[in-house]
This record gives structure tokens, C-alpha cells and sequence, in this order.
């Protein structure tokens, strides 16, 4: 009971959001400012000063990005080979519909549903996961969209345009403002550097805004989504991220390396996350899967309340920190 106590504001707060911008009171272009605060100015913030005051480990733990990550390029190919061979997509397509079936809404969703629930303690490995999850997913995306585009083969011009897609992507990785705050934490912490006193009196109130205006976003974002159709795709889909995803996870993560309990419930709720908004972006630029995407990003938004609460009731006895 005392989980759901700890979760309801999480999910309140972003159907606040649907609620407001649905009734009018706040429109797409309100919510496309507090994005852009959110995203470059609240969470960046946050993320540093929560980085640079933990207690950071002294090697990365592999084993956790690897529990991750297997069952999320797996996931991803077989949204990949369903949207190929069961919903006869073109490979463009099918690249975008994998995305949708694997991206999970780590940063807006994630960040206020695993601090709700265990606290700061609990951000370190996901944010591990974080640190490489949109190069990982937007490389992955992309190279198959542009391999579908370009009829790019196996060989040396193969390498290249593949070596062009990964740097593209670092690149715009490094530019991100939600890594550049997260490695700028981390940097400053192996330091050993204190923020003076008056930067911290700036620093906790844009720290304390973060959570609770990226889940209202996070609400008030979904008014722009309608059902479109495509359904069995769109379902498939939700049954691959918020089902498959996090067991496969929990499978690895526990039988193949073992990890610490608190460490898999962090990577296990983090893969039962709803599809991330930016599979919709990816739709929409590549015009690909934009119907069955967006209806995933909905519904699995939607279901995932019911699916992220079972999940963190059968975890609640774990104690991170």
C-alpha cells in the first residue's frame, strides 16, 4: 500500500497535464515552452547535481548495461521481423515500428517513477542506462531506415555509411542537454568539487522542478496522439515493450549475471516503460509506421499504469541505498 501511496502522484500529476491542455487551459504551444524548459534547463540540472553528490562506483557495472541492453536489441529485431513478415511493412518502416516496439520513456516517465519509488539511490543505474540509451536506439533506428532507403550494401561503402550514422548520433549525443548535465555531474563529483552555497540555493529549486513539470509534460504531450488505427501493430507492439522487454530483462539479468536485487528491479521497471515520444518523432521524419507507433505511444502510456504499479508492488521490498 505504501508503493501506491508513493506511486499515485506520479501518474496524477501527468493526467493533470492530459486533463488541463485537453480542457484548453494550457495549449500544445504552453506545453511545447515547458518542454523546452524541462528538457534543457530542469532535468539537466538535475541530473548534475544529483551525479555530482553520489557515492559513484569505481568501474561501471557492464553486467547491468548488458541485462539491459541484450533483451532490448532482441526486442528490437523481432519488432523488426514481426512488422516485416507478419504486418508486411517495407524495411523502412519496420526499422521505425522496432523502435517504437523497444524505446522506452526513460527521462520523462522514467526519472519520476524510479526516484518515487526508491529514491536518488535508485537514479544511478538508470542512469547508466540513460547515458547510451538514445545512441544505442537511434543508431539501431537509423541505420536500418537508411539501409532501407539507400539500398546500402555489405563492403567498404557499407562500413562508412554506418561509421556516418554512429558519428552523427555521438555527435548529437554530446549536444544533448540531458548527458551534457549528467556527465558534467559526474566529472565534477571525481573532482571533488562542492558547489558554493549561493549556487545551490539556485541549483534545489530547478532540481525540485524537474520531476513533477516532465511528468506533466509527459501528460500533456499525449493530447497531441489520437487512436490512428493499425491496431494489431499497435498492440503488438505495446505486448513486445511493456511485457516481453522487462521479462526478458528480469530473465538475463537475474539467471545470466546474477545482479542484485535492487539493480534488477531498476532495469526491470525501466524496459516496462512505455514507448518514449521520440519513436513518434522518428515516424513522423521518416513518414514510416507513423499510425502504429503513435497509437502505441498512447495506449502503452495509458497501460502502463496498470502494468509499472504491479511491477512495483512485486518490488517493493527491495531497498536501494
Amino acid at each position: 500500500m505504501n508503493m501506491l501511496t508513493t506511486i499515485f502522484p506520479v501518474f496524477a500529476i501527468a493526467l493533470l497535464g492530459y486533463v488541463l491542455t485537453w480542457t484548453g487551459v494550457f495549449r500544445l504551444g504552453d506545453i511545447a515552452g515547458l518542454t523546452r524548459y524541462v528538457f534543457n534547463v530542469a532535468l539537466p540540472v538535475l541530473l548534475f547535481d544529483s551525479m555530482s553528490r553520489m557515492e559513484l562506483p569505481e568501474t561501471v557495472r557492464w553486467s547491468f548495461l548488458l541485462a539491459y541492453y541484450i533483451p532490448g536489441i532482441i526486442v528490437f529485431a523481432a519488432g523488426a521481423a514481426v512488422g516485416r513478415r507478419l504486418f508486411g511493412q517495407s524495411r523502412i518502416a519496420s526499422g521505425v515500428y522496432a523502435m517504437g516496439c523497444s524505446y522506452s520513456n526513460t527521462v520523462f516517465l522514467g526519472l519520476p517513477v524510479v526516484a518515487a519509488a526508491w529514491g536518488d539511490a535508485a537514479l544511478l543505474p538508470l542512469l547508466l542506462i540513460i547515458a547510451v540509451h538514445s545512441l544505442i536506439y537511434f543508431t539501431l533506428t537509423t541505420a536500418v531506415v537508411e539501409f532501407g532507403r539507400r539500398g546500402i550494401r555489405a563492403g567498404s561503402s557499407g562500413r562508412r555509411a554506418m561509421l556516418s550514422v554512429l558519428g552523427r548520433t555521438a555527435m548529437g549525443m554530446l549536444r544533448n542537454p540531458i548527458v551534457v548535465g549528467l556527465l558534467a555531474g559526474v566529472m565534477y563529483n571525481y573532482a571533488g568539487l562542492t558547489l558554493p552555497g549561493m549556487v545551490q540555493s539556485v541549483i534545489t529549486p530547478l532540481r525540485a522542478s524537474a520531476l513533477p513539470a516532465a511528468l506533466f509534460v509527459t501528460g500533456a504531450a499525449l493530447r497531441q496522439y489520437r487512436p490512428m488505427g493499425h491496431m494489431p501493430e499497435a498492440l503488438t507492439a505495446i505486448v513486445l515493450k511493456l511485457a516481453v522487454y522487462p521479462l526478458l530483462v528480469w530473465g538475463v539479468a537475474t539467471v545470466l549475471f546474477r545482479l542484485p536485487a535492487e539493480w534488477v528491479a531498476v532495469a526491470v521497471v525501466t524496459a516496462a516503460m512505455p514507448t518514449g515520444i521520440n519513436a513518434s518523432v522518428f515516424a513522423v521524419k521518416y513518414d514510416a509506421a507513423v499510425a502504429p507507433v503513435a497509437t502505441a505511444v498512447l495506449f502503452g502510456t495509458a497501460l502502463s499504469l496498470v502494468s509499472l504499479t504491479t511491477l512495483l508492488l512485486h518490488f517493493s521490498p527491495v531497498v536501494i541505498g
